[in-house]
């Protein structure tokens, strides 16, 4: 991605493109629908605005209240602009999406950061102003912002497609560094949280608005994958995030250490603790997951999650073995072939069995076909055949489930 590129992502986020409506917008300087004004609430005074749907200088004023036109087409018309400038290959349904939802992800921060009570000030404004017209300079240094600009020239291209939105920038500045704040433990990744938890909270109360604007745009409305979801126990708690472990058991605490655990599963990751559905240590949960990053910090390689919900379950379902034959049991496992942790799939319930051998715990499960799945702690795991599960469960003495 050269400088151009990177000044463009800052003026709008990543995004991708459009071909054919948005070409002839900006290549063609092919006229543009008449748009509906937004209105804004002064102390004193409504002030209706022009058809171009640019807000005055009095926008910046620290009791402006927001547009009640919760969407607006010519500030969306200037993400399809630079999704275009970055990717011209894509089509005009990708395009369009791809748009929308970084706008809908803006406007998403002002209105969250509203519902907890974070405004910002006058100077706040004008500093993301600021901030805002000196990227939009940057621009000039390649030609192609003369097709970003559409023939307006910087000043006019600002005060018509930047200015309206310098609220939700300002918002989203405010709402990170409020999460930072927030999430110590998860402060390389706290700017996605927010984002992610703003989004949710707009989807939650602004469905409607959002699927209209959509639909008017011509906008394909797809429905969002809600995440994956991972059964274990939480670990550790540090300052408003804990660590969570896939397919540890809460038993797995009183016999392991925290090092121990995490060796074992080799899954370990941060979440952030929720305010209304906070977690404790040796709670075992399923919670659902939109993503996560890995980094490495002080040589460790740590990975934080962007969680989407948590359901508390009971780890009653392990069965444990007294084991009376175990010399026959190790004779069998001397034919095992122990595999490392990344070379198995990882199971996402509680074991069906458990047993000690040689002071060491081993847990089973049921696979498909009734096959044996098992792992030993420090050994690693393996998942055996039909018939090597067959001659341990008769050695075993269990029953088929």
């Amino acid at each position: 991605m050269n400088e151009w590129q990177k000044e463009l992502v800052k003026v709008a986020g990543e995004m991708s493109t459009s071909k054919e409506r948005i070409k002839k917008r900006i290549l063609r300087q092919q006229p543009t629908k008449q748009k509906k004004p937004i209105r804004f609430a002064l102390l004193t005074i409504v002030v209706t605005l022009c058809l171009a749907g640019f807000v005055s200088v009095q926008l910046l004023n620290k009791d402006t209240k927001q547009a009640t036109q919760m969407f607006n087409e010519k500030q969306f018309e200037h993400f399809e602009h630079v999704v275009y400038l970055m990717w011209p290959e894509q089509g005009e349904e990708f395009s369009k999406r791809e748009a929308y939802q970084k706008y809908e992800q803006l406007v998403a921060y002002y209105y969250f950061a509203k519902s907890l009570g974070i405004t910002s000030t006058k100077e706040e404004l004008e500093t993301e102003k600021k901030a805002r017209y000196d990227e939009l300079v940057m621009l000039q240094d390649s030609p192609q912002y003369m097709e970003l600009f559409q023939g307006l020239g910087l000043k006019q291209y600002f005060r018509t497609y930047i200015e309206p939105m310098i609220p939700f920038y300002a918002a989203r500045k405010e709402l990170n560094a409020f999460y930072e704040k927030k999430y110590p433990t998860l402060a390389r990744t706290a700017d996605q949280i927010a984002a992610r938890d703003a989004l949710r909270y707009f989807q939650t109360h602004f469905a409607e608005q959002s699927i209209a604007f959509q639909k008017k745009m011509g906008i394909v409305n797809r429905t969002h994958s809600q995440g994956s979801i991972y059964v274990g126990t939480v670990i550790k708690i540090e300052d408003n995030a804990f660590l969570f472990v896939e397919g540890a058991i809460p038993e797995d605490l009183t016999k392991l250490s925290e090092e121990q655990i995490m060796k074992k599963y080799n899954n370990a990751t941060w979440y952030p603790n929720l305010d209304d559905s906070p977690v404790k240590v040796g709670d075992y949960i399923s919670l659902e997951s939109s993503g996560s990053m890995s980094y490495e910090e002080n040589g460790v390689e740590v990975t934080n999650g962007f969680l989407n919900s948590i359901e508390w379950i009971e780890p009653t379902v392990t069965k444990k073995l007294t084991i009376q034959n175990e010399q026959e049991i190790i004779q069998f496992f001397q034919q095992t072939d122990w595999q490392t942790p990344d070379n198995y799939k990882k199971m996402n319930q509680p074991p069906a069995y458990s047993f000690m051998l040689e002071g060491v715990r081993v847990d089973v499960w049921f696979s498909y076909g009734q096959t044996l799945y098992l792992q030993k702690v420090e050994s690693g795991t393996i998942h055996l055949n039909q018939k090597r599960s067959e001659q341990l469960k008769a050695i075993l003495g269990l029953q088929e489930s």
